[in-house]
């Protein structure tokens, strides 16, 4: 979701959140519930604060960031400092800044981003055209792979689909985990409750 301009935090910026859940019988498997906001600067789209919420199986972190990008410093709410490139992503800003790469084929692209506790360089490979169906429509998309400098750095297989337009939308995640392939779709939620 993406929020209204406004102030926060002191600054004027924009607010990207993330939710992310396990349904179904994967639920019961392995619960997810998952909560990411960035707050980012409206020009640049670079993150100022980070907050991560997250709930996987037994596993749980809550932890919110500063993010200092012209001193190159990302401060955790109990004071810790993380040096980081200037320029930094997190999880959500990543996604936005990707839209405005040339992703044509086999172009390979490379950003910064802070995950959890350490920068990585995320590495964005073009690999192929595509026609994919998401909520029963067929798209046109671009097959991306989304590597880090780890040496397991495509442990994960994350791969993502983004429009084959000027807008570039994100219409699809998938990864290997431990427990199996997961996917994510796209899906337009009205912004409006009824």
């Amino acid at each position: 979701a993406v929020r209204a301009r406004g102030r926060y935090f002191n600054l004027n910026g924009l607010l990207f959140s993330a939710a992310a859940q396990t349904s179904g019988a994967g639920a019961l498997a392995f619960p997810v519930n998952d909560q990411i906001n960035s707050y980012v600067d409206p020009t640049t789209l670079l993150p100022f604060r980070t907050e991560l919420n997250m709930s996987e199986g037994k596993h749980r972190t809550n932890r919110s960031y500063n993010l200092d990008q012209n001193r190159g410093a990302a401060v955790s709410d109990s004071r810790d400092r993380i040096d980081i490139p200037v320029g930094t992503h997190d999880l959500i800003s990543l996604v936005y800044a990707i839209r405005t790469f040339n992703l044509t084929p086999p172009k390979r692209n490379a950003i910064s981003i802070l995950a959890t506790a350490r920068p990585r360089t995320l590495f964005i490979t073009s690999l192929r055209r595509e026609t994919i169906e998401v909520s029963g429509q067929k798209l046109s998309a671009i097959q991306v792979s989304l590597t880090t400098d780890d040496p397991q750095g495509d442990k994960l297989q994350i791969r993502m689909w983004v429009g084959d337009d000027t807008r570039h939308l994100p219409l699809r995640f998938t990864a290997v985990t431990e427990l199996g392939p997961v996917r994510a779709d796209l899906v337009i939620v009205s912004a409006t409750p009824q």
